[in-house]
């Protein structure tokens, strides 16, 4: 198998991200045959609260506790697609994009959505993310918390019907992300979760809540009234724009008329800035994520065993065949060191206009000059229009004269993996 070919087989693997349990070696806190029925079953919420009484009576059960932050990962994930599927969201449309192929049925019957009802997903999806990353953070990473999995036979109620089915397990999403035929039998797919996968999740709650963050600190009414029929079939409007509807009743869209909403809604990413404090919040999970990494890799590498690991040291093989090198390892550090320079301030991001024509470099960038400071981006928020931060006069207020973080820098770090960068970053978080 190819390095590509094993960089896509991680990609799909952390699309289904989180996936976990099935048998382990008997402990005195084994946990993961009870969890794996409630997972093969897809009852989330049975599992929530099976574990939850049973960390009333022994709360050191940090197996038990690994397995309670799962289970309330997997459970915002299973919210956010029922809630997703109940408003119709994208109807099927993008299903090509690799980011859009889940396999969350379209429905037919999809409700009118208003929104504040689309804010309040965000809404509820972070708030069980930071639940299930505070469960999480009560681990204790030194005790023995391993725990087996078969990652294609979880399954999820993801269209809220209050049975998981058939088609609702992660081996249909696998299927879908890596274009498995559909008479083409899934394989098991063994995982053994320990101590360093703890931070690793911690770590994409983390990413997942400053993504919620940046949605809710703007206003996006306006994009919303003019353009969510796109992505919701029975979008509502806050006022009435005219006397009859974009769409008539009943009409099939085609791909073009898609495009051109696709644009009008680049044009409206004009957003006044609503809760200024979300983007603070945002950057304070980012760095969380950036933390929980380096915890993450600091665990893994003080590993002595080789034992279906989801994500291997130099000296281990992991489950998904691909071989991570000290090299990988340590640019990966680079990205994270150089990522947390820019997000505390300490090195500006070059301003565009300064060292790039439109489409193409002009010059080098130097060691110092003009640049944005991305602190101040996200602690001092103002209303953020889209094509006037391309243009520049969006950023003005940011600009500062300082270290810049070096395009260099960026290719230097990234060039060890090989082409596979961004594969490798959804992998490693």
């Amino acid at each position: 198998m190819s390095l590509f070919t094993r960089s896509s087989v991680a990609l799909g693997a952390g699309v289904c991200l989180l996936l976990m349990i099935s048998t382990a070696p008997a402990t005195a806190e084994d946990v993961s045959p009870q969890l794996a029925g409630f997972l093969q079953k897809g009852e989330l919420a049975a599992a929530e609260k099976a574990f939850t009484d049973q960390l009333v009576k022994t709360p050191d059960a940090h197996q038990t506790r690994f397995a309670l932050g799962i289970v309330k990962v997997l459970s915002a994930l299973e919210h956010l697609s029922q809630d997703q599927f109940r408003y119709g969201f994208i109807s099927g449309k993008i299903r090509t994009v690799p980011a859009f192929r889940m396999p969350v049925p379209v429905n037919p019957k999809a409700e009118p959505i208003t929104y504040q009802q689309a804010r309040q997903i965000f809404v509820d999806l972070q708030k069980r993310l930071i639940a299930a990353e505070a469960e999480l953070a009560k681990v204790d990473t030194s005790a023995d918390v391993k725990l087996s999995a078969n990652l294609l036979g979880i399954r999820m109620d993801l269209d809220g019907t209050g049975k998981a089915e058939d088609g609702e397990d992660f081996s249909q999403i696998f299927g879908v992300v890596n274009r498995r035929r559909p008479d083409v039998p899934a394989p098991e797919f063994l995982v053994k979760f320990d101590s360093g996968d703890v931070p690793w999740l911690r770590g994409y709650c983390h990413f997942l809540c400053a993504f919620c963050d940046v949605v809710l600190a703007y206003d996006h009414q306006r994009m919303f009234d003019h353009a969510a029929h796109w992505i919701y079939p029975k979008a509502v409007p806050s006022k009435t724009i005219g006397k009859e509807p974009l769409n008539a009743p009943g009409q099939p869209t085609s791909m073009e008329w898609d495009i051109v909403d696709a644009v009008s809604a680049i044009h409206l990413m004009d957003f006044p800035v609503v809760e200024q404090q979300r983007m603070a919040s945002a950057r304070q999970h980012l760095l969380a994520m950036i933390q929980t990494s380096r915890e993450s890799w600091k665990l893994i590498l003080a590993e002595t065993d080789d034992d279906q690991e989801w994500l291997p040291g130099p000296k281990q093989t992991g489950v998904l065949q691909i071989p991570v090198t000290q090299d990988f390892i340590d640019g990966w550090h680079g990205v994270l060191v150089e990522m947390e320079e820019v997000l505390e301030g300490r090195k500006l991001v070059p301003f565009w206009r300064d060292y790039q024509r439109f489409f193409d470099r002009s010059g080098d960038t130097p060691e110092q000059g003009r640049g944005v400071n991305l602190k101040r981006f996200f602690d001092e928020p103002t209303d953020f229009d889209l094509i006037l931060i391309i243009q520049g006069t969006g950023v003005l207020p940011y600009l500062e004269h300082g270290d810049l973080s070096h395009p260099d820098t960026w290719e230097n770090l990234t060039r060890v993996f090989q082409g596979q960068f961004f594969g490798f970053a959804l992998w490693f978080n």
